[in-house]
């Protein structure tokens, strides 16, 4: 779709916005401003938006990032529960979290737990650890999964405060991990898969082909150790099949490759999948008015 002209260009809509804020201050926080606004403007024409102007993505870019840090994105400690309603019953688990988050090569780039990570940690453990428990019996495993969940949330948070809404719409994030008894099955992830709309599900993977470079740090951490050529081999060789061929070209590799099950590549990349697909619903919306 071809971009706006010099001058008053069309009102940036709501979920253009809420793309640019989630890449400014997360995905690609550490990307200089001119490299991601080129970025964006792909990504958004390829929703089926008009993106706005290079210019305009690199200020709106600037605008998000040097947003005044909010108190709760402070480090959290146990002295704060109290003032930030973090439940006592859930300090057990942040603190297993705190400590597996210190340990060299753990988790990665997650970081220190904010006390927004707290609050939503409380909110969502009961509901998240069955969904965990499928997953992996790992305790380490399981922490690592929790932070994944709670992270989705956190970030919906922070976008939703710079756009000045009343609350996060988390409901795609509701479906995606609690809907049903499994979403990680087969079944599950193509039924979700099958519902976006095939202009944007190109948007999502080649958003998921960005963090290909990412992942083999991230693992590379995780293990504590530099990763053999095999690894590195099998990593790229997951996210090509992906690229190439979506959710069920992944499946089918990982079902032929013990190591890529070994490692969890259907989880890890899924992770990145459903980060990236944080639009899905709003999309859904604008496609079904532009055909009606």
């Amino acid at each position: 779709m071809a971009k706006t002209g010099p001058g008053r260009g069309p009102q940036i809509s709501k979920e253009v916005r809420r793309l640019i804020i989630n890449e400014a201050i997360h995905d690609s926080r550490n990307m200089p401003r001119r490299a991601l606004a080129v970025r964006l403007e792909d990504l958004i024409e390829k929703m089926g938006e008009v993106s706005p102007t290079e210019d305009t993505l690199a200020k709106m870019i600037s605008e998000a990032r040097n947003q005044q840090p909010s108190e709760l994105d402070q480090p959290w400690c146990v002295g704060a529960c109290a003032k930030y309603s973090i439940s006592p019953d859930i300090v057990p688990v942040l603190m297993k979290m705190k400590k597996l988050r210190a340990t060299e090569g753990a988790i990665g780039k997650l970081g220190t737990i904010t006390i927004r990570e707290a609050q939503w940690v409380a909110r969502l453990y009961p509901a998240a650890e069955p969904v965990i428990s499928v997953l992996t019996s790992d305790d380490n495993g399981r922490l690592w999964w929790l932070s994944v969940i709670v992270n989705g949330y956190v970030l919906r948070e922070r976008v939703s405060e710079q756009m000045n809404e009343q609350y996060p719409n988390t409901s795609d994030l509701d479906s995606l991990y609690f809907a049903n008894e499994n979403p990680f099955s087969d079944a599950s992830l193509n039924a979700w898969w099958s519902k976006i709309p095939t202009e944007y599900r190109q948007a999502v993977l080649d958003a998921v082909e960005q963090e290909r470079s990412v992942n083999h740090e991230d693992i590379k951490r995780h293990k504590g150790r530099t990763l053999s050529e095999e690894e590195v081999r099998m990593i790229n060789d997951c996210f090509d099949a992906m690229k190439s061929g979506g959710l069920n070209a992944l499946n089918e590799f990982v079902k032929q490759s013990p190591l890529a099950q070994e490692n969890g590549m259907i989880q890890i990349i899924l992770a990145i999948l459903y980060s990236k697909a944080v639009w899905r619903e709003s999309n859904d919306r604008q496609i079904n008015k532009t055909q009606g």
